[in-house]
C-alpha cells in the first residue's frame, strides 16, 4: 500500500509566527508532490474572542473577526504560495477555538498528515521545540511533521530530483516498520533515495552491560539482522519501487539520526522504539530528533489495532 494514497488533504497549523510560515511552506510544497489540497488552521483561545483582537472595543464581532483573520491566512497563503511555485494548490482556511494541539489533532483526523512548526508564537525564547508541537507529536492519530525554521535547520532545498533524500531510523519495533514505509512513500514522491538507519551501540554509560560479555562483532551482527527484518517486513520481499541505501552504524540513535539526516529533505521515525514503555506516547529518540534535527521531522505512530 502507498502510504500517501489515503491523504486528500494536508492539515497545517498557523498562528502568524515564523514557524508557521516555515510549516506552512513544506505543507504546500508536499502537497504539489501530492496533487492535494492543504487547509490552514488557526486555533483561538476561548477566552479570547477574535473581535476583541488587536486593541478593539465595545461588541466583540466574532464573525467578523473570524472573516479579517481568514482573509490573512489566505493572503499570507498566496505570498508563500508565490516564493515556493505552489500556486496551484487548493487552500482552505478555518478557524477554531480551544486548545491548540486538541484541535490540531482533531482537525487532522485518524488518517490526515499534520503539519506544524517547531515553535509558535508562543514559544519560549531559545525553545528548539514548542508544547504545541510536541503535544501534536505525542497526541496525533496519523502522521506528523515538525518543521523549524532557526538557522541550524535548511527546511527542504531539494524536494524532487535524484539528489533528494529521505532518511528513516529502525529498531525492528513495528512502528519503525510503518515509518520505513511512510519514508519510502516520501522519497517516491520526490524521486530521491531511502536511506534507512539502523543504530547500535555496545555500551552507553555502562547500560549497555559487560563489554567482554557479548562482543562488538556479535552486536554488529545483531544490528544487520535487525535492518534486515525491518526491510523485509516492511515490503514483505516485494520491490519497494525507490531506490534504497541501507546502513548499520554503531552510535546512539538520536545523535546518528541527526547526523545522517544533514542535507535530507526529510527524517521519519516512529513514535515509540522498542525500548519505549507500552504507556509511552513519544519516546526519547523521537523526542531528540524532532528537537535537535537539522530537517523536517516526521513521526509516524501505528494504528490503534497496530500499537
Amino acid at each position: 500500500m502507498d502510504e500517501t494514497a489515503s491523504v486528500h488533504e494536508i492539515v497545517v497549523g498557523v498562528d502568524g509566527s515564523a514557524g508557521a510560515r516555515a510549516a506552512l511552506d513544506w505543507a504546500l510544497r508536499e502537497a504539489t508532490l501530492r496533487e492535494c489540497a492543504v487547509r490552514m488552521v488557526t486555533v483561538s483561545p476561548v477566552d479570547e474572542p477574535l473581535g476583541l483582537r488587536d486593541g478593539a472595543v465595545g461588541r466583540p464581532d466574532v464573525a467578523g473577526g473570524e472573516q479579517d483573520v481568514r482573509d490573512r491566512m489566505a493572503a499570507e497563503a498566496a505570498d508563500v504560495a508565490a516564493v515556493a511555485g505552489c500556486d496551484a494548490v487548493p487552500v482552505r482556511t478555518e478557524v477554531r477555538y480551544g486548545e491548540p494541539s486538541r484541535e490540531l489533532v482533531d482537525a487532522a483526523g485518524p488518517g490526515g498528515l499534520l503539519v506544524v512548526g517547531s515553535r509558535g508564537r508562543g514559544g519560549l525564547s531559545g525553545a528548539l521545540l514548542g508544547s504545541v508541537s510536541r503535544q501534536c507529536a505525542q497526541h496525533a492519530r496519523g502522521p506528523v511533521v515538525v518543521v523549524r525554521d532557526d538557522e541550524s535547520a535548511h527546511g527542504a532545498v531539494l524536494w524532487q530530483g535524484a539528489a533528494s533524500r529521505v532518511v528513516v531510523g529502525v529498531d525492528g519495533s513495528a512502528g519503525s516498520v510503518l515509518a520505513v514505509r511512510f519514508a519510502a512513500a516520501e522519497a517516491r514522491l520526490r524521486g530521491g533515495e531511502l536511506h534507512v538507519v539502523h543504530a547500535w551501540i555496545d555500551t552507553l554509560s555502562g547500560y549497555g552491560g559487560l563489554p567482554w560479555a557479548r562482543p562488538a562483532t556479535t552486536l554488529r551482527e545483531q544490528a544487520d539482522t535487525t535492518l534486515r527484518e525491518s526491510l523485509r517486513a516492511a515490503w514483505q520481499d516485494r520491490s519497494p519501487a525507490v531506490r534504497v541505501r541501507a546502513q548499520t552504524i554503531e552510535g546512539a540513535e538520536w545523535d546518528v539520526l541527526a547526523e545522517v539526516a544533514e542535507a535530507a529533505d526529510l527524517l521519519v521515525v516512529g513514535s515509540r522504539g522498542r525500548s519505549s514503555r507500552s504507556s509511552t506516547l513519544l519516546g526519547s529518540v523521537s523526542l531528540r530528533c524532532l528537537t535537535f534535527a537539522p530537517c523536517p521531522v516526521a513521526v509516524v505512530r501505528p494504528l490503534r489495532s497496530e500499537a
